[in-house]
C-alpha cells in the first residue's frame, strides 16, 4: 500500500490530506472502499481490507466520505506510528453544518475527508473522490 510520505503529505482543497490507495467506487449497490492508507501528522491511518456499505441501508441524502482514527478497536500493531482507521458517512445537519464524527457516541477522530456520496436519488446514486495522488 503506498503512502503518502509522512506530514508532509499533499492536501484536497479544503485541507485533509490524500490517499495514494485505490479510490472508492460503487459497484452493485455498495459504496466499497478499498484498504487504504492515509498520512497525517507524522502517523500513518490504515484500515487493512475492503469495506462495504450497502446503499440501501442509507436514508436519501448527501453524504461526506470520512477517514477516522478508530478509538473502538484495540491495536495490537506494535508501530505506534501507524493507528487504525474507519469510515465515517457524515450528513448535513438542518443548520447547513456537516456532521462531525467527534460529535457522535463513538470514540473517533477526523483524519480526512476522501470523497462525498449523493443518494438523493437512491435509483442514480453518484460519487465524487478526491482524486488520489
Amino acid at each position: 500500500m503506498a503512502s503518502t510520505g509522512g506530514s508532509e503529505a499533499a492536501a484536497t482543497p479544503d485541507g485533509s490530506p490524500v490517499t495514494c490507495s485505490p479510490a472508492p467506487r460503487l459497484v452493485a449497490g455498495a459504496l466499497v472502499i478499498p484498504p487504504f492508507q492515509v498520512s497525517f501528522l507524522g502517523q500513518d491511518f490504515v484500515h487493512w481490507e475492503e469495506m462495504r456499505i450497502e446503499l440501501a441501508e442509507l436514508a436519501p441524502d448527501r453524504y461526506r466520505i470520512v477517514v477516522v482514527q478508530n478509538f473502538w478497536t484495540e491495536d495490537p500493531n506494535p508501530d505506534l506510528s501507524q493507528c487504525l482507521a474507519g469510515i465515517f458517512l457524515s450528513r448535513r445537519r438542518r443548520d447547513g453544518a456537516w456532521e462531525a464524527a467527534e460529535n457522535w457516541p463513538v470514540e473517533c477522530r477526523t483524519v480526512a475527508h476522501i470523497g462525498m456520496l449523493d443518494l438523493r436519488r437512491p435509483a442514480h446514486p453518484r460519487l465524487v473522490v478526491t482524486r488520489p495522488c
